[in-house]
């Protein structure tokens, strides 16, 4: 008697670890799948750029810095006003994450841009009745127009993380996939380690409950405190955007913690269910 109450205690504490092991597998699992949805996809961050406002912000950074230019070179302010489309900078911006993101590089393509600028100039040449002009000043001014271009669209966190990004990508499936199996190796581990079926659900609550607390403290922390708002940064565009896929990086976590929520409290529901049928056989 003494010997089969001691194995039920070991039992006991085995299952315990396991939930334990078990949560923290599936909170570091819910992180990964969470990234792979957001942070290391390129349609997540067009998305939030187009809800960020981010390519209107981004036409009025670049036609001040390039109204600068502008005045070093002789060139009025309607010149800029019309120059810049958000649908270019949509496209040049959508084939500079493709690219970053498929590990092709990441430089943004100005052809269009400088097609754009040579139109343009050709038209102010011609309405202003301009007679001669230098042909070396004006490849340098579109050399310059075309380095602020380049330069405003550029993602600076893109070139310092490049190594790290390119290596975590390739890496993380494989590491989700480890976790699926190891998730499913332990919950196997548990189900057949009680007799009785109804400690499976109470030992699974722990690690759902657990888990959901886990994915909720951070996102909660954050969002409640406004530590994304702190962020300095001097464009308004990048400032807008970075803020803007945090906050939806962590109402995502917050969903995870949820639907771990709903699974926990059901296998609360169905371990007392079970337990008081087997408690009235």
């Amino acid at each position: 008697m003494s010997k089969s109450r001691s194995s039920h205690k070991v039992r006991k504490l085995v299952c315990c670890v396991l939930s334990f092991v078990l949560c923290i597998v599936l909170f570091i699992l819910s992180v990964g799948v969470v990234f792979e949805a957001t942070l290391f996809n390129s349609e997540f961050i067009l998305e939030n750029m187009n809800s960020s406002n981010y390519f209107v912000d981004k036409k009025d950074e670049i036609t001040r810095d390039l109204n600068d230019l502008g005045y070093a070179s002789g060139l009025s302010d309607e010149f800029f006003e019309n120059l810049l489309s958000e649908i270019m900078l949509a496209e040049d911006s959508e084939k500079y994450l493709h690219d970053y993101y498929d590990g092709k590089g990441a430089i943004i393509d100005t052809s269009s841009f400088e097609q754009t600028f040579n139109a343009a100039l050709d038209k102010y040449i011609k309405d202003n009745n301009i007679k001669k002009v230098d042909s070396e000043s004006r490849a340098y001014l579109l050399k310059k127009a075309s380095a602020i271009y380049q330069l405003s669209l550029e993602i600076p966190l893109f070139y310092r993380l490049a190594a790290y990004f390119k290596a975590a990508k390739s890496i993380l499936p494989f590491v989700i996939a480890g976790l699926v199996v190891l998730c499913v190796v332990i919950i196997i581990i548990i189900v057949f380690a009680n007799s009785w079926k109804h400690r499976i659900f109470k030992y699974l609550s722990y690690a759902s409950l657990g888990a959901c607390l886990s994915l909720t403290v951070i996102p909660a922390y954050v969002l409640l405190t406004g530590q994304l708002q702190r962020i300095n940064m001097t464009s308004r565009s990048l400032y807008n955007l970075f803020v803007q896929c945090g906050t939806n990086l962590m109402i995502v976590m917050l969903f995870c913690a949820l639907f771990f929520l709903v699974i926990g409290l059901c296998c609360v529901f169905q371990y007392n269910h079970m337990r008081k049928k087997v408690s009235s056989d």
